[in-house]
């Protein structure tokens, strides 16, 4: 009997065994293994993304210094009122007019229900200038050249005195988010 009995206790053991530690201790090893081809996977994704980032930087280093500072004061990354206008004062400058009644109205998206998808802002901005019509249109040409976007939103004008003019313009220009 005892012949019997100890091949059972072994069995009964290594069952009691299986069942308390190595199962888990596999489930465990599984689970581990699952979560090191997960982290295998983002860091082959992540070695995708730096090469990627590298050729996009390589590409960028490719731009001379000027081409770059001229394409940030195109479309900037931020508003500056101030700048803006002085940049529109100096082209009123060449022809000897001068900005008055400068009003600077930033754009809202009143209508517009949930967040905004667009991927730039605006805003307005209103002047006046006194000048002889040639004088003008050769305003607007140099503002239509300017590195600056700017969209003419309003013109009126009124009789000043002798040949000239007074112009009320309005203007959006646009920056980045």
């Amino acid at each position: 009997m005892r012949k019997a009995v100890l091949p059972i206790v072994f069995i009964l053991a290594t069952i009691g065994i299986f069942v308390g530690y190595i199962s888990p201790a596999y489930q465990d090893v599984k689970t581990l293994r699952a979560e090191a081809g997960e982290y295998d996977e983002a860091l082959d994704k992540s070695r995708e993304l730096q090469q990627v980032r590298d050729a996009l930087l390589s590409r960028y280093n490719t731009f001379s210094p000027n081409d770059l500072n001229r394409l940030a004061r195109m479309l900037p990354d931020h508003v500056d009122n101030v700048r803006l206008v002085l940049d529109i004062d100096g082209i009123a400058t060449k022809y000897n007019m001068r900005t008055r009644n400068v009003v600077v109205a930033e754009e809202s998206n009143e209508e517009s229900v949930g967040p905004s998808s667009t991927l730039y802002e605006s805003v307005v901005v209103s002047f006046t200038v006194t000048a002889t019509y040639p004088d003008f249109v050769r305003f607007l040409e140099d503002l239509e050249r300017s590195l600056r976007l700017v969209d003419l939103t309003s013109l009126s004008f009124a009789v000043s005195e002798g040949d000239l003019l007074e112009f009320k313009l309005g203007v959006r220009t646009y920056w980045l988010k």
